[in-house]
């Protein structure tokens, strides 16, 4: 097989998205602070596999993160390991809230949703990192980051270019208007790995380190144990243990349902469960007038019994103002825990009981 030079193996990771995948293996350790994160970043490489590609569809993706790419691992014996230093967050810290227009908000919401890594994390995450970015202005040929530095700051260009450099290969890119670069040398605590010098006027929106670190990692480890703590009062999964439930949480997709969206709709196949995290839903049924039970909000839960028969939706639940919903597919919770037949079972007699 003939060797790929240096574009093609860049064009290689990104067909496969393999350093967005790592990170976010890599992340999933964090959070978990697992003892054996050799064996959560096979488990979600495997689940990848299984997949095929579906879920991942080829996007033209942005050249920045040549800037921060993740430093070479290691050495631990004979393995190799990422490092990454959790993140420690001091007593009575709060993220910033830095006041912005109405044009500077939709800016950073598009801005990150364009951005390989920000496009992944849940609505709340970015809500909250949109709130602490503060605005910042650079004269030309100024250096905002230098190759070797330590990371202090992930950016977001509002306006100018600038050009960026790695040394002996000379310039790789321009950095203008949405481009964002230096989130994964705060991540993996790198050096930088390339050199970026604004070449007119520019304006930029940044976050420091610990906020960066404190919203995504510390953010994570809260909603986990949020998740954990739901999935206990789900009956369906009551005999579940604490690591399944663990792992079970790691699967859940957060999705913002806007006011008056259809979450679930009457008659059809159902698929995954829902938890609401925040907001509030109604549900009723056709020939029914009004609503057939009460408004469901935080911490409820609803279309549960998707993950153990496959009966279509016995009713529509309607988002009554926008609410986001922590979502597990049947797939997820097959593939983790496996057949379902024996909770289906454990369910049944809990129903006989309780009528009884």
């Amino acid at each position: 097989m003939q060797a790929l030079d240096s574009a093609g193996i860049r064009a290689y990771i990104e067909q496969h998205r393999l350093e967005e995948e790592l990170t976010s293996a890599v992340n999933t350790a964090l959070n978990e602070r697992s003892d054996d994160p050799f064996g959560v970043l096979a488990h979600h490489f495997r689940a990848l596999s299984s997949a095929g590609d579906e879920g991942h569809p080829m996007e033209e993706e942005d050249d920045i993160l040549l800037e921060d790419a993740p430093p070479p691992p290691k050495a631990r014996g004979k393995r190799g390991h990422v490092m990454c230093t959790p993140v420690v967050i001091p007593d009575g810290w709060r993220p910033p809230i830095i006041e912005k227009s109405e044009a500077q908000l939709a800016f950073l919401e598009d801005a990150m949703r364009e951005n390989k890594l920000m496009r992944l994390l849940s609505p709340s995450d970015r809500a909250q990192l949109i709130a602490a970015f503060s605005p910042k202005s650079w004269e030309s040929g100024t250096t905002i980051i230098k190759q070797g530095d330590r990371g202090e700051h992930f950016y977001v260009v509002e306006s100018g270019t600038a050009d960026v450099s790695i040394q002996g290969v000379g310039k790789v890119m321009v950095a203008a208007k949405g481009t964002a670069f230096g989130e994964l040398a705060l991540l993996h605590d790198a050096p930088r790995a390339a050199t970026v010098i604004s070449t007119s006027a520019m304006t930029t929106f940044s976050i420091d380190a610990l906020t960066f670190k404190s919203l995504l990692m510390g953010k994570s480890q809260q909603d986990a144990r949020e998740v954990v703590g739901f999935l206990g009062n789900v009956r369906l999964l009551a005999s579940l243990g604490e690591a399944a439930k663990r792992e079970l949480a790691d699967t859940a997709v957060e999705r913002l349902f806007e006011a008056g969206t259809n979450i679930i709709c009457e008659g059809e196949d159902g698929h995954e469960f829902f938890i609401i995290k925040t907001g509030e839903v109604k549900c009723t049924k056709m020939g029914e007038e009004g609503e057939v039970s009460r408004r469901l909000s935080a911490s409820d839960f609803f279309g549960e019994l998707a993950l153990l028969r496959t009966d279509k939706r016995a009713a529509t639940v309607t988002a009554t103002k926008d609410t986001i919903c922590l979502c597990i597919s049947r797939a997820a919770f097959t593939r983790l825990l496996g057949p379902l037949s024996e909770f289906g079972a454990v369910t049944a007699e809990q129903e006989r009981r309780s009528s009884t």
